[in-house]
């Protein structure tokens, strides 16, 4: 009985590891995820996630938002 609570440990682990593979998976095949995958994506790939972050932001940026050094438009409503 003594061997059940490292045995439980030892097969658990691989349980995580396939569950987060599963999970993995399928964030990235329906495009969610990254405040989870986040974190783990920065340890093994930093400048993938960096190009990433890059990328979310110029998609959240307003088409009519002015690039620096635009002369100023006066709209007439």
């Amino acid at each position: 009985m003594e061997f059940l609570a490292p045995l439980a440990a030892f097969l658990s682990l691989p349980l995580f590891l396939a569950g987060f593979a599963w999970y993995a998976a399928r964030a990235r095949s329906r495009g969610v995820g990254g405040s989870l995958l986040a974190p783990i994506e920065e340890i093994w790939d930093p400048i993938s996630h960096k190009t990433n972050i890059e990328i979310q932001i110029e998609g959240e940026r307003s088409p009519e938002t002015p690039s620096p050094g635009d002369p100023p438009r006066f709209f007439i409503v």
